[in-house]
């Protein structure tokens, strides 16, 4: 009775390791994707830790295996091109006046 008991506690871990989570954008934009949870599972609110780090956006837990869930993270702000031109302007000035 015991080996039953250990092995449903293993099989129970297992599947427990092999979640994927995802987070999507309110246009269902995949944003971000992981073997461990962005958010803490115990938070009083895990809507509202998603949504700080996306504004209404939504979490998926799937139990797909690991090489289904490759690491994704867009949940950062992004730099246009724009933006990193101009940055790169500024450090070459900045590497050229030493």
């Amino acid at each position: 009775m015991k080996t039953i008991f250990a092995l449903v506690a293993f099989l129970l871990s297992t599947a427990a390791s092999a979640a994927c989570y995802l987070i999507y954008t309110p246009s269902n934009e995949l944003v971000w994707r992981g073997e461990t949870s962005p958010v803490p599972l115990d938070a009083y609110s895990i809507d509202d830790e998603v949504r700080k780090l996306v504004p209404n956006g939504h979490m998926v837990i799937s139990d797909e295996r690991a090489t289904l869930c490759p690491p994704l993270n867009l949940t950062s702000p992004r730099k246009t091109m724009k933006q990193r031109a101009e940055e790169m302007k500024y450090e070459q000035g900045r590497s050229s006046t030493k």
